[in-house]
């Protein structure tokens, strides 16, 4: 049998829209083959809609995790649970919507001012 390049075979259906047939044919194999390789890496369109939602859902799941916060859980291991992962999908949140973080911009400003020294030094 043929040995068919999954990541290639891939890309050909999802970015040059090829049917399992002509990915068959480029490869000299079934399209039956094709798909049996690659059908478990095709996003599914709860995949599509999860991603092209996912800000919007990750924050509607901080919200639910901040509503089971009481003093109670406060107190308790599960209380610090629920706060690690309203932080942790408030980081995503952000990511997701395109927003940076202060550290970020202060990496970026650091990288600024070492590559002005340099030119600065080049200069003299």
């Amino acid at each position: 049998m043929p040995e068919i390049d999954t990541s290639r075979a891939l890309d050909l259906r999802l970015n040059h829209n090829l049917t399992y047939a002509d990915i068959g044919d480029i490869f000299n194999t079934s399209k039956q083959a094709v798909h049996q390789k690659i059908k478990h890496l095709i996003p599914t369109k709860e995949a599509k809609t999860f991603r092209d939602n996912r800000a919007d859902i990750l924050s509607q799941k901080q919200l639910d995790l901040l509503a089971e916060l009481d003093h109670e859980k406060i107190k308790t291991m599960s209380g610090k649970d629920l706060v690690v992962s309203a932080a942790v999908l408030y980081d995503k949140e952000r990511l997701e919507r395109n927003l940076t973080t202060n550290n970020v911009m202060s990496v970026l400003a650091d990288l600024r001012q070492i590559r002005d020294q340099d030119i600065q030094e080049e200069d003299e």
